[in-house]
Parts: structure tokens; sequence; C-alpha cells
């Protein structure tokens, strides 16, 4: 593991650190250290003292007492134990080999991720009034303890950081922590120690080969040794494989588990005895003394020859430059912490922080960064940036906005536009349907607007498709304008369509040549699902119907799922006086009680949605395992007839979690015989959903991803829609070599053409039976597919790879899986909320554990519960601690020219962020 985060339950458990190797004290290395202002605060430095650590642990500050009191006795948790552990390889070359400048570059490493976690990540709670706010610190006492051996008596270099519960704040009382950050940060802590021990160690001269998130292993050092000398990694492997997933697949809670499960007693060995059995142990795996001592000497030689440096300082720039360009196609603003750890990863091994935050200051200085508060999820506040880029986008979108109003010709006149309503609402009535006076007035506001940019604002179930946009459509049309209906996704443009009778395109589409599809006529577009477009893409389209004189009428629900990508658009032009029709009166549920759960998650009320769940509208369970939990979802699944299945909607907000579930929903079905034998295995290839910056970068890509350009590259050879297999990568030239299904191989260099024009996809292991359920994941409009289309397998052919899969209007889709385009394919059993938002089912089932912090918010149970019209059934880990996580995330997204700037003395202590 990375760094581990855990709560010490009590102050005696920290003194098993003192227990460290008698190894260290050679050459006079003490085996612990004080570390952090606060520390300096108390005046401690060097060495840690028993008595003195016991005594912080209990919470006695200064001749303060920290905790409460019950019933005459203090309360007060001790501390939290970060540990940073090296990779097997830099353990292996420290300790068994002997080069002890690999401490030291620990040492240092350990230093660099403590100080990142003081300066981000150091928090309190403060009561006033009533109200609980959050005040960053920047101060922490923390007691380094660094150890050369695991539990398992392997080498395994690592330090205990023991954070004392106690910072002080502004006023320069000391308070106990607020430690969420440790645990919601825990990766980037990680990644910090990594990046940087992994740049002291190229510093050493040592060649390294990185790894996913920024893990790495020295260059050199045999595979086979390192598993040799990792029984502890092995022991954990072996239990989550009991599990029934991976260390890959795993929560970061199921690891802890597995890691206590396993953990041993410690027990004490004579240091020269262990360091002579590793030895062994490494000469009968292919790396003995002559082999170590040859990889040192390489290293100390390349050090001489200067073949070890680089100009860290361009690198760096380089590094912030490519890490913000990354970070705000997705967010308007982001933290400063995750700045540091992106531009660490992109300078892996050749650039340490240090040069990083000097660059980070540099862009800064140069304008190319601009300061803002960055608010998490709970918002609570930490420094930040966002781009002149963003700020210029946004500005484009509002001028636009601003520009268009009362420039157009209003459709009717007030007295018109009534009559024609209650034309509609009357054939409406005929039909079982009867209008709400919100429909009437929103279609009216429509009609009636002169305005070239209008919006409909409504929440889910309102049936504003259906009433309000179906008429404005009839009308526009009925005046002799061109109707276009588009949405940020295939599946949403399609219902749009078809509700509007017409062929309905993605923006992204239509945004390729809209002049061409309403020369010559006065034209109207509109948009569904309007809040899932970022800032970029409705500026983009708010600039091309400008310049065609189309009118834009944009729909959605600011209270739903925002944008994949950079800001909140139209919820920025909704604030800024876009004008807008509003529909909240919510009519798709049949059962009140669901009703009523839908309506009190839109007002944030999570703890009245579940009741109204549980009076009538469907159920929560409880469950304390994902495995539990899962379990519960699976059995109420199988529960139901196949007829009430198809009405289902199954939703797990993370991607793993959807796996999982699905893999326990088919193998259900498969004891029941609703699947087939016969089985069908092949790689199915799923979008890696690259930023643009990411794509114009090598290392972005693996072995095995297949790239589909979407234009013809005549003097590459490649055409449009080609698919080509990754066959090699070197990332430090940026090339790839591409080979084709013929066998043809091709050098490309993203960073110089394609990239723009390239979707990349992984293969993912998948296994088809007769009876599944499945959907296509990608567009593609020769074979008549839409991202989301779904249908059953019918027949599967495992000999030749073959498979029909029957739509639900009765079509067939014939597959020949080794061909890529038709491997865009995924079980449809289970849905993310983002992939549920627009759909619409009798019965909702949804997984929602409220430790999910990135995933579970209000915008999700609002999505999720909404999409039922009959029962909605949550499946959690905690009730109540569900309601409390529901109520402090709201899911907001930010927007570059809203967000405050902090004030100069304050962005100094302000903390990472958590995303």
């Amino acid at each position: 593991m990375v760094a581990s985060v855990s709560a010490l339950s009590n102050a005696g458990q920290a003194a098993s650190y003192y227990e460290a190797d008698d190894y260290y004290a050679e050459g006079g290395m003490a085996p612990s250290e004080w570390f952090g202002e606060a520390a300096e605060k108390l005046g401690l430095s060097g060495e840690v003292d028993r008595e003195k650590f016991a005594e912080l642990l209990e919470g006695r500050m200064a001749g303060q007492q920290l905790g409460t009191t019950r019933d005459g006795k203090v309360e007060h948790r001790p501390g939290w134990d970060i540990t940073l552990s090296a990779p097997k390889s830099v353990s292996i070359m420290a300790e068994v080999a002997g080069d002890k400048r690999l401490v030291k570059a620990h040492g240092a490493a350990v230093k660099l991720a403590l100080a990142h976690v003081e300066k981000h990540m150091a928090a309190t709670r403060i009561r006033q009034g009533g109200e609980v706010r959050r005040e960053a610190t920047g101060n922490l006492a923390i007691a380094t303890f660094r150890h050369a051996t695991s539990r398992a008596q392997d080498p395994q270099l690592h330090t205990h950081a023991v954070v004392i519960n106690a910072t002080q704040d502004r006023d320069s009382n000391w308070r106990s922590l607020e430690p969420r950050a440790f645990y919601q940060l825990q990766k980037e802590i990680g990644a910090i120690y990594r990046q940087e021990l992994a740049h002291g160690v190229a510093v050493l001269g040592y060649r390294i080969e990185e790894k996913k998130d920024s893990l790495f292993e020295i260059a050199g050092v045999p595979d086979k040794a390192i598993d040799a000398l990792s029984q502890r990694t092995a022991a954990i492997n072996a239990r989550l494989a009991e599990r029934g997933t991976s260390r890959a697949e795993a929560s970061a809670a199921e690891k802890q588990i597995a890691a206590l499960d396993t953990r041993e007693a410690k027990s004490h060995a004579d240091h020269r005895t262990l360091r002579a059995d590793w030895r062994a142990t490494a000469d009968a795996n292919g790396f003995d003394k002559a082999a170590q001592e040859k990889l040192v000497g390489e290293a100390r030689e390349r050090v001489k020859s200067s073949e070890a440096t680089a100009n860290f300082e361009l690198l760096a720039r380089q590094a912030v430059t490519w890490a913000a360009a990354k970070l705000s196609e997705r967010e308007a603003v982001f933290s400063a912490s995750t700045l540091a750890r992106e531009a660490g990863g992109f300078a892996f091994g050749k650039a340490g922080h240090g040069a990083i935050s000097a660059a980070i200051a540099e862009a800064g200085e140069r304008g190319e960064l601009v300061p803002r508060t960055f608010l998490d999820r709970r918002g609570a506040e930490f420094a930040g940036f966002t781009t002149p880029q963003a700020i210029a986008t946004e500005r484009t979108m509002l001028r636009l906005a601003e520009a268009g109003r009362g420039m157009t010709q209003s459709l009717a006149s007030p007295v018109t536009a009534a009559r024609t309503i209650e034309r509609a609402a009357r054939q409406s009535a005929r039909s079982g349907h009867v209008w709400t006076e919100e429909q009437k007035r929103a279609t009216a506001d429509l009609l009636t607007s002169r305005d070239r940019i209008a919006a409909v604002q409504g929440y889910a179930g309102t049936a504003k498709t259906t009433t309000v946009l179906a008429t404005y459509a009839r009308e526009a049309r009925r005046h002799g304008l061109a109707v276009t209906a588009l949405a940020p996704t295939a599946s949403a443009a399609t219902v749009l369509g078809e509700a509007l009778g017409l062929r309905g395109d993605t923006v992204a589409r239509h945004l390729l040549a809209p002049e061409a599809k309403t020369v010559g006529k006065d034209a109207v577009w509109i948009v569904d699902e309007a809040s899932m477009l970022s800032a970029h893409d409705m500026a983009k389209l708010m600039t091309r119907a400008d310049k065609a004189g189309a009118r834009l009428v944009l729909v959605g629900d600011v209270k739903q799922l925002g944008s994949v990508g950079a800001g909140a658009a139209f919820a920025q032009l909704q604030q800024t006086g876009m004008a807008t029709a509003k529909l909240a009166e919510v009519v798709r549920q049949t059962n009140a009680d669901t009703r009523e759960a839908v309506m009190a998650s839109i007002e944030g009320h999570a703890g009245k949605a579940l009741a109204a769940l549980e009076r009538g509208g469907g159920k929560v369970i409880e469950g304390p395992t994902p495995e539990e939990r899962l379990g519960a979802m699976a059995r109420h699944y199988m529960a139901l007839s196949p007829a009430e299945r198809a009405r289902t909607l199954v939703i797990e907000p993370s991607r793993e979690g959807r796996d999982r579930l699905t893999g326990i929903i088919r193998a259900k079905l498969f004891e029941r015989r609703e699947l087939s034998a016969e089985a069908l295995r092949f790689d199915a290839l799923e979008a890696k959903g690259l930023t643009r910056a990411e794509a114009r970068e090598a290392a972005s890509y693996a072995v095995g991803d297949v790239v589909r350009f979407s234009r013809d590259y005549a003097a590459k050879g490649v055409r449009r829609g080609e698919s080509l297999a990754i066959v090699g990568i070197n990332p430090e030239r940026g090339r790839i070599v591409l080979e084709g299904r013929g066998g043809r191989s091709l050098d490309w260099q993203p960073r110089q053409w394609g990239a723009g024009k390239a979707e990349v996809f992984e293969p993912k292991p998948m296994e088809l039976r007769t009876g599944d359920r499945v959907q296509f994941t990608c567009n593609d409009r020769k074979a008549g597919r839409v991202n989301g289309l779904g249908g059953t397998v019918s027949r599967i052919d495992s000999d030749r790879g073959r498979a029909t899969v029957k739509l639900a209007n009765g079509r067939d889709q014939k597959l020949d899986l080794s061909d890529p385009r038709d491997a865009h394919l995924r079980h449809a059993y289970v849905q993310t909320a983002h992939a549920a938002q627009g759909q619409t089912a009798e019965r909702v089932l949804i997984h929602a554990d409220s430790r999910s912090t990135n995933l579970v918010d209000q915008k999700m149970l609002y999505v999720a519960l909404s999409r039922a019209k009959a029962e909605a059934v949550v499946v959690t880990d905690d009730k109540d601690r569900l309601v409390r996580a529901i109520c402090e995330r709201a899911g907001e997204k930010q927007t570059a020219m809203t967000a405050s700037t902090p004030e100069a003395g304050k962005s100094k202590s302000m903390g990472a962020g958590l995303g």
C-alpha cells in the first residue's frame, strides 16, 4: 500500500512504534524525529521523547486538556498513523544491497509528503453561534518512526508518521483536529511521497520503471526477487482473492480489512540474521551480490557522468502547464494541492516537488493561473486556481446571452399563444394527460419570447418535453423555422427527437457543420439535458447559433447531475438573467410517497426522502459491508419476475461497483438457467475518457488499447472510422506503434497529429450468454446504434465469436466480436447515476454508500429517486450516516467567474480540497 491512514484507538497503541530496528542506530541515525510547525510551537525537535509523546497523545497540550469530559472522564482520540512505504525494489536496494543513500531519499520524500499534509490538510472545527465551521490551520505535530522490516520480516523501508490530535487555531488556541482530509486524500498523500521518492532515486543514478498511479520500481531488480521478498503482499493478495476481489479492484476499506486479517504479531529478530536471510533469498532468485553491486555501481557512475541530471525548472514548468490544462477541462476551479500532484505525476522521476511548487508560483505571477477559492463537496474552502481560458469561455457565453435579449420576433402574441396552448391542452386531455398551469405558463413564455436564447428549467418528471417543447416545436415549424433536436448524449437526443417527431442529434455532431443543416432558413435549436453541457461546449454552441442566426432553447434541470466537463453553464446562464420558464410540479410518480421522496431530495432533505420511502414509497435496506449490500440488491432484483425486472432500474454510482453487482446478478441468472450454458468470451472496448491534455501524451496510453480516428489522415494512410490497436509505446519520445487488422503498422505521435480527432478504448474481458441484457456503448449511425441502446442476446456462436442482439423494437443486430466496431458492449443490468439520468422505470434499486464521497451526494440521490414511477429502494451502509452525508454534499460544480478569490493572507493556510 502506498500510504495507509488509521486512527489510533488509545495512547498505549503508539508505544509499539518505538520498537524500531537497532540497525538505524549505526552511523548516528535516530529511528524517530519530530516534524511540523505545531511541534516547533511546542518546542519539540530531534528524537521523540517517550514521555512527552505519551502526554501529547493523551491530549495534554501546553497546560491545556483537549477532548470532551463525560461523567468525569476525558474522552480524546490520540491521533492518526500515516504510514508511507517505499516500493519493494527500493527496500531491497537499501536493505539488501546496502545503498544507504536510498534511506535518506526515503526520509526526504516522507518529509515532503508530510509538509504537503500539513499545508493542505491540517484543520479544526470551530462551533460559533450554533454553527460549525471548518478552519484550515496549517500546523501539525507529527512524530515519525522509521522501520526497515514488515511484520512478515521482509525488507520493507517505511515510516510511521503519528499525527498528534492537536493543532493551533488563528487565535493561538489548541484544538482537536478535523481529520477527514487524511482519509479522503490518502491516495494523494501516497502519490506525493512516491513522486518525490522517484525523483530522489533518479537523482541517485537509478533508472526507474514507472507504473500506474505514481507507482514505480528500480529498473534492474528482478521481479522474481521482488516477489520472493514480498510475503506480506502475497498474504494480503490471497485474502482479497478469497473475498472475490483483487488489489486493483478492491476499495481502500477492503484492502485495510485484508491487511488487518493477515496481520501477524510483531516479532523481533537480529538484523544481521535477517539480512543474511534476505541475501540468501535474493541469491536464489536471480539477484546475487555481484548483480546488486553492479546495479549500485552503474547508478553511481551515472551521477558522476551527469547522466541523471536534467533541467528541473523547465520540466516543472511544462508539468504545471500540462496539469492545469488537464484539470481545467473537467473543473473550472481546481485545488492547488491537486495541481501539484498532477504536475508531479507528469514530471515523474524528473522533477521534485520543490521545482513543481516554484513553477506553480511562477505561473501565478505570469497570470497563467488565476487564484480562486476551491470549494470541496461539503463547501469547505481551500486554495485553488482557475485559468484565463476558463474565464474567457464563460465571458463569451454570458456576452452572447446578453446580446441576444430582445433580438428576435416572438412566435406568437399573448392572445395567440393562449389559444394555441388551450388547443394543445384539449388534445392532450383526450389522450388522458391533463396539462398543469405551470406547463401552460412555460409554453406561453417560450412562444412570446423575443430573446434569441431562452430556457426551460424543469424538475425530473414534469413532462416538459411532451407538453411545452412539443407545442413550441409545432408552432416553430408552422412559422417556417427549421427545428433541430439536440442533446449532449445520443440516447437523450433520440428520446427528444422522437417526442418532437424529429431525428435527434448530439450537440458534438451538430457542431461539426450546423450551417449546412439550416442554410437559407430561420432556425431554432432545442437542446435537452442542457445542464450536462460544459462551459466550453455551451460557449461553442452559442457561438455557432449566433453565426447561423438560430434561436436556442435550452432545456434541463440544474438540480440534476452536471457536465463531466468544466463549469455549470446552464445554472450560470440562469443566474445571470437568461429568460427561463420554470416547471416544478412533478407528475411522473404514480405513488404519492415516492413523489414526496423525490421532492424532499430536490430540497436537500435526505432524511425526509428516506422516511417517505419507508412510509410507502419503497424501502431502505442497511448492510455494513459492500458484499452484504450488493448481495441484498441482487436478491431483491431476482425476486422480481422477468417482466418486472425489465421495468426496473438498478443504480450503482461507481463503475467498479456496477461491474461487481452485474457479476452477482448474472451468476444468479445462470443458476436459474435464465442464461445459457454456452458462453462467448471476448474483449469489449470501453472508452478511456482521456482529457485533451492526456490524449497528447504517449504515457496516457497502454499496449492493447484501441484507437479510432474520426477523420481521414491521407498522408498517414489512416481512414476515418478505422480501428487500430496499440502494440508499442515509447513515452520518452512520444511515439506509439499502431497496428491495423491486416497487420499494417503505423508510427503515431499524438503530440503532432490526430490526438484531438481520435477516440481511445481499453479492452475489458466480457462474457456473453444467450439471455443476457446488453447495451451498446458507442455511436455507430451506419449500423443503427447509439450509445445506451439496449437489447437481449438471442443467439451466440462461441466458436466463431458471433452474437445476435434483439433490440426492443424487434430488430436484430448481428455482431462479429472479433471486429472492434462490434465490441462496444456492456451488460445492461446495472447503471451508474450519470448513465441513468434521462431514463424512467417503474421501480429503482439504488446503492448509496455514505462513505462514497465523490459519487454519493444530493444530486445523485435526486437523480436516482426521480427515475422511479412507483417504488424506490435505497441500500446503504448506515441510514443516519447517509442522511448526514447527503446534507453535507450538494454536488455543485463551480464556475471560473463566480468563485471568490482568497485573501492573500488566507491562501497560504488553505487546504487541498477533497474533490
